[in-house]
């Protein structure tokens, strides 16, 4: 495995913003993930958590760090939690740009949909950021 593919680069960062975007834009189009961020339960909404992050660490360490994971594990994790928080925030902005994340009148919903449109989207971000 090349050394550059384990290394945690600015360039993965744009990457992670088109990938989540790609899926973010029109899953956050929809009605059903609207109406999912008012209806779902708060435990399925930490299980979608769960398992987006699941996804975004098998798949990397099966990309990135299948053969190096004891001395890139920093860098493993960086990956996790930046792919998602970035994925996140792409939601968020996606949801926002279509006047359907109420953060100061609903939080709650306006989270739970961020939730929801970021576990395809953060799937997405994690495959593109791993073509090289």
């Amino acid at each position: 495995m090349n050394k550059k593919h384990q290394r945690f680069h600015i360039k993965d960062v744009s990457e992670i913003v088109m990938g989540s975007a790609i899926l973010a834009f029109p899953i956050a189009m929809t009605e059903e993930a609207w109406n999912l961020g008012k209806d779902l339960p708060g435990l399925s909404i930490i299980i979608i958590v769960v398992l987006s992050l699941v996804f975004i660490a098998w798949y990397g360490y099966h990309a990135h760090y299948q053969s190096s994971l004891d001395t890139h594990r920093n860098e493993w994790l960086l990956r996790i939690v930046t792919t998602y928080a970035i994925t996140l925030i792409v939601a968020a902005g996606m949801l926002a740009i279509l006047n359907q994340f109420p953060l100061w009148s609903e939080p709650v919903v306006a989270v739970k949909r961020m939730i929801i449109v970021a576990a395809p989207a953060s799937s997405a971000a994690t495959i593109v950021d791993s073509l090289r």
